[in-house]
Order: C-alpha cells, then structure tokens, then sequence
C-alpha cells in the first residue's frame, strides 16, 4: 500500500494506492491516531486507486477507530464495497462515492472548516 497525504483546510486526505493488509490497517491507525492534531480530527480515506482489501482492514479499521476522530472513507470500486459490505456493521465509518463529496459533507454537514469549498472540488450530486 502507498499513502499520499495531503490537508484540504485543517481535512486529511489520505489517498490509498494498491492493496491494504491487515499490517497496513493497523499503521494507519497508528497513524490516525499521531495526526489528529494537525487535522482537527477528521480524516478522509480515500480507496479510489485500491485495488484489493484485505477483509481483516476493514475490522481493523472499524474496530479502532478512534475516540473523537472523524473518519470517512471514499472513492471504494465495486470490488471493495463488496467486501467492507461484508465484513463491517455499517454504522460505524460513513463511505461516500469520492473524496470531494466527503468533504463536502465535513464542510457543509459537519462544519468543520471555517473556510470555503474551492470552485468545482464538491462535485455534482
């Protein structure tokens, strides 16, 4: 798995690439956890260049999910919805279909950001 961090406002981005393991669940936690001051708690992961998960991340990820974080998850194929469907109870981390419609969500939904949504980044509904 390769991870490409970025900050939408005081919003992680994280973009996933490849395939994410049980080991790479359980570092991203980690790194959840390290992060959430620079983030004001709230997380985006994005799935869109996943192309396999392991269903063991997916617990992982549900089951640590951190006291007072935001996590949002993106961008997930057919293929990896199918398995997070399977093995999550579904309550626990939101899924939206890309990464700009979660944050729309943190921005709108959440007021989390005191600033606006750059022009075109929300996408259309």
């Amino acid at each position: 798995m390769k991870i490409y961090r970025s900050d939408k406002g005081g919003i992680g981005l994280w973009k996933l690439s490849g395939t994410v393991g049980r080991d790479d669940a359980v570092m991203l936690l980690g790194s959840l956890n390290d992060s959430r001051e620079s983030n004001r708690g709230c997380f985006i992961l994005d799935f869109e260049k996943v192309n396999h998960v392991d269903y063991r991340a997916f617990t992982i990820l549900e089951d640590g999910y951190p006291d007072g974080e935001r996590v949002i998850m993106s961008g997930f194929n057919d293929y990896v919805l199918d398995i997070f469907a399977f093995v999550t109870r579904g309550d626990v981390i939101p899924v939206y279909p890309d990464w700009r419609k979660a944050l729309r969500h943190l921005v709108v939904e959440r007021g989390k950001l005191g600033l606006p949504i750059p022009s075109g980044s929300a996408g259309s509904e």
